[in-house]
């Protein structure tokens, strides 16, 4: 599905390109459980179009449940790889290719297909990662299927059983990390098709398909804007789907958290957010720019969270950090460490191959002038590395306020966040308000992102 979408935007004349693109990435700024509640107020056992439309029987909740949110969970993760992949192919091998009489769908074939291979096998295994490590999903909509990940929350919370739980984490860990290996070792081979002759240059697609690729694209945004309007209308109607009458009632959140823990994950959040961007420009920094001595096993240790899942980061942190003397423990902070670690991988990339584009003229300027490395940081990087910073500072934002996996075993009886009550209020029964509390906090992301959209363009340094 990824595929033929991101080919859609890179390789063909539809219009509406930005707005499909827009559209794709809209996942990114929810919590993963969003797919599964709309799929079940749209596909449950009283669910609009299954009992309502159709008058049928059956229901999504089990593997199917888990399979459709999944895909609708990771297609923007997918979309991002295969975009940048058909992006740097270049465009004059489907040229070459008609010239000697290829027909559009041989050369899609024999040459589009096999020159983005490598951001084919990088995708899936990417995608197989987040699917093997979700835990959102699978607990909303799985029902009596079981998952890995479901199975340690169920070790851990209802029985206790941390030693168990710790066990099933390493028999997680193992396809995960081999997931990662394989996704790391395609990505540098990829790396090698990219041309530096590679045009953007697209003749004018065809009227069929340009048509069938737009109607394609339009039935996958409609799909991914069906699930968010879903789950906000589910979020003011009075009850779902027999009365439409609209109320503000299930914003009265009947949960021990309720609005306070909105504000804490905001302020988690934020602290992710400077925090992470901070420790990951410093990280990209050394090992880009200074390379001291065991550069490579720092780099290594910058991109190991990447391979490990959420919900092992935070049952490690249990077992690692539960003695009087860390601080820490019991506290907000150690979630705000959780979650920077958990996303310091991408992060660092970022700000590496931000640091990768400065001069080391301006640094060696700075030193012959007498600024030491400090200040040199402080006075001549961090300005030129303000994009980086304000895009690594959206991300960490956005993934401190959506993510569940990684801080389900780190929430207290004083800690509440806002995404793991959207699970608490879902398992007692309350999920319009757990409709409402995913409303809120997409609307806190958004409204982040439109604030920081415009103080970047307002103090110009808007990428």
């Amino acid at each position: 599905l990824a595929f033929f979408y991101a080919y859609a935007l890179q390789r063909t004349t539809i219009r509406g390109k930005g707005f499909f693109y827009i559209i794709a990435f809209m996942p990114l700024i929810a919590p993963s459980i969003m797919q599964a509640l709309a799929l079940i107020f749209l596909f449950g056992r009283n669910g609009l179009i299954t009992a309502h439309f159709l008058k049928i029987s059956w229901s999504i909740y089990g593997a199917t449940g888990i399979i459709a949110s999944e895909v609708l969970y990771c297609f923007p993760h997918a979309v991002v790889i295969l975009y940048t992949t058909l992006s740097a192919v270049d465009t004059r091998l489907d040229e070459a290719a008609q010239s000697l009489g290829a027909s559009p769908l041989k050369v899609f074939w024999k040459v589009t297909v096999p020159a983005a291979k490598y951001g084919l096998v990088s995708a899936a295994a990417l995608t197989f990662n987040l699917t093997i490590t979700d835990f959102g999903n699978p607990v909303v909509i799985g029902g009596d299927y079981n998952v890995l990940a479901t199975e340690i929350f169920s070790q851990v919370t209802n029985l206790y059983r941390f030693d168990l739980g710790a066990t099933i984490s390493v028999i997680l860990l193992v396809p995960s990390v081999c997931a990662f290996l394989i996704n790391y070792y395609i990505s540098k081979r990829g790396f090698a098709l990219i041309s530096g002759a590679a045009r953007p240059f697209l003749q004018p697609s065809r009227t069929f398909k340009k048509w069938g690729f737009t109607i394609y694209c339009g039935l996958i945004a409609f799909a991914i804007m069906l699930v968010f309007a879903t789950v906000i209308m589910g979020s003011f109607v009075k009850v779902w789907p027999y009365d439409w009458t609209l109320t503000l009632k299930h914003f009265h959140f009947p949960s021990l958290g309720g609005y306070a823990s909105i504000w804490t994950s905001f302020k988690v959040s934020m602290a992710v957010g400077l925090l992470g961007a901070f420790s990951t420009l410093i990280a990209g920094y050394i090992v880009e720019k200074k390379r001291p001595f065991g550069v490579e096993f720092l780099y290594l240790l910058s991109v190991m969270p990447a391979a490990i899942p959420g919900l092992v980061m935070g049952l490690g942190y249990i077992l690692a950090f539960n003695e009087p003397y860390y601080f820490f423990y019991g506290t907000p902070w150690i979630i705000v460490i959780c979650v920077v670690i958990c996303n310091f991988t991408l992060g660092t990339l970022s700000s590496v191959a931000n640091l990768k584009n400065i001069d080391p003229s301006v640094e060696e300027a700075a030193i012959s002038l007498g600024a030491d490395s400090v200040r040199t940081f402080i006075r001549v990087i961090f300005p030129l590395s303000m994009v980086a910073f304000v895009q690594n500072f959206i991300y960490f934002f956005m993934r401190a306020m959506t993510t569940i996996s990684a801080v389900i075993f780190l929430v207290t009886a004083t800690i509440h966040l806002a995404a793991i009550e959207i699970i608490q209020l879902d398992n007692d029964g309350w999920t319009a308000s757990a409709n409402a509390m995913t409303t809120c906090i997409i609307a806190i992301v958004v409204g982040m992102l439109l604030v920081l959209r415009l103080l970047a363009g307002t103090r110009g340094f808007a990428g």
